[in-house]
């Protein structure tokens, strides 16, 4: 009898890692896991299988799938037609042509960063939208919780907006203070209910505050010490964020109404853009509005990179904390070390996160024996999301260079197109790898063995 019981467990599991390979094949599009999952159900075909159901590939619920794509407020103005393909593409996918007239001012120390915040919200006569991943409940983040209170009581109209997964590990303490203020406060798809396991994908990973339709910072910085703080910590991160005034603000600002309007019953309206100052013209920051995740165009941050790498004439410079790219990323960055391109990739020493470090190894490996710089940081923790392609595009904000950015995440960013503004970008990145290492860290049988490991599952990382 017992051979009888073997005999058919082990027929049951051979039919149902058939099954399970073929619903892999068919629904990962870019091996989005395909090969850790695989593993995992060859070697526990029920278990592994029920996992995969509810918990793998590129799961988004149909709240998610039914969004559409935002609508960005038009500038009425005349942008003029450098006749740049970069801008044709993001064009092609349904966003809006640069504006121009922009005040583009980057924001690379904390305590910066920190006193941007303070200075707009004071500043700020309508509305405060702010939106962030993570949020904690130290001092600076409860100052500017106390500000926008201040405001909200002032009857301006302030709401805030943060990842239901990124600060779950926040009360509703400060939520409160600003509703009790006459603001209103929401996560982003809170973790409320075990059914929401299944979709820890699609967080709204965008860091954002708009005021008055006119004035914007985004960036990588989250509303953490670590980040944003008048006092750095030793432990301080290296981050980037752009402060923006003008045309590009509403844009941003109509992102945010998506979001907000998406997880209320409120009906928030975007600001119009207003018409430049006089004598505005292409030498001020020319900017395109890059929202990426459901309700962006599909796939345009990977569309974006291929076409913007196999386009680059000269450099390819890349800033990212987690460098897990898709394999079509992956294999444009080779093609461009083979064409002789400058290739560079700066990442923190040592992430926040010890398992994408072991993930990216045999990406980073790969990239240098076919002629890329790879450069750690070695100060402190990089979080900065910064591309350079040439003097012709650079791309800033909250995407990372890795899978989870690509396609699993709410992302914003801005393309920004005119040289002068390029230049400024450039010049910070040359700053950080004066303070970085070349290569990778060691080569030890045990960081080779891991990566094998760990790279298995690097798009839940």
């Amino acid at each position: 009898m017992i051979w009888i019981v073997a005999y058919l467990s082990s027929v049951l599991g051979a039919l149902l890692t058939l099954v399970a390979m073929t619903i892999i094949r068919n629904d990962t599009r870019h091996n989005v896991g395909r090969l850790g999952w695989m593993g995992l159900i060859l070697l526990t075909p029920p278990i592994g299988l029920l996992l995969f159901l509810w918990l793998g590939g590129r799961k988004i619920s149909a709240e998610h799938a039914s969004r559409r794509l935002v609508d960005l407020p038009k500038d009425d103005e005349d942008v003029p037609d450098h006749g740049d393909g970069f801008e044709s593409l993001l064009q092609s996918r349904g966003l809006r042509p640069p504006t121009i007239g922009n005040q583009f001012e980057i924001l690379t120390e904390v305590h910066k960063v920190y006193n941007a915040y303070l200075d707009m919200i004071d500043q700020a006569e309508e509305a405060i939208y702010v939106m962030t991943f993570i949020m904690d409940e130290r001092e600076s983040s409860e100052e500017i919780v106390e500000r926008l209170c201040r405001k909200a009581r002032d009857g301006v109209q302030v709401r805030l907006l943060c990842d239901g997964f990124g600060s779950f590990q926040m009360s509703d303490d400060q939520l409160e203070a600003i509703r009790e203020a006459g603001g209103k406060a929401r996560r982003f798809k809170p973790l409320s209910k075990l059914s929401r396991l299944a979709y820890l994908n699609y967080r709204n990973h965008r860091k954002l505050m708009v005021v008055d339709g006119k004035k914007a910072i985004l960036g990588g910085a989250n509303l953490v010490q670590e980040e944003i703080a008048e006092d750095p910590p030793k432990d301080a991160w290296v981050d980037l964020s752009v402060r923006i005034e003008g045309p590009a603000a509403a844009q941003l600002q109509a992102v945010f109404c998506s979001d907000w309007n998406f997880v209320t019953d409120e009906t928030l309206p975007p600001s119009k853009i207003e018409t430049p100052a006089e004598g505005a013209d292409c030498e001020s920051a020319r900017l395109t509005v890059v929202p990426i995740g459901p309700d962006g165009p599909e796939e345009i941050l990977e569309d974006f990179w291929q076409y913007s790498i196999h386009q680059a004439e000269h450099r390819v410079w890349i800033c990212t904390p987690y460098l897990v790219p898709s394999p079509s990323a992956m294999r444009s960055l080779e093609l461009a070390c083979r064409r002789g391109l400058d290739v560079r990739l700066l990442v923190p020493s040592r992430s926040d996160l010890w398992p994408v470090d072991y993930a990216r190894y045999d990406y980073m490996k790969d990239l240098i024996e076919v002629g890329a710089k790879l450069y750690r940081y070695t100060d402190g923790m990089v979080h900065a999301k910064v591309g350079l392609v040439d003097d012709e595009v650079a791309l800033v904000g909250s995407a990372n260079f890795d899978i989870r950015s690509f396609f699993l995440n709410y992302e914003l960013s801005v393309a920004v197109h005119d040289r002068e503004t390029i230049e400024k970008l450039k010049a910070w990145y040359e700053n950080l790898l004066e303070k970085s290492e070349c290569g990778v860290i060691d080569d030890s049988l045990f960081r080779r063995t891991m990566s094998v490991l760990v790279r298995l599952f690097a798009s839940e990382l």
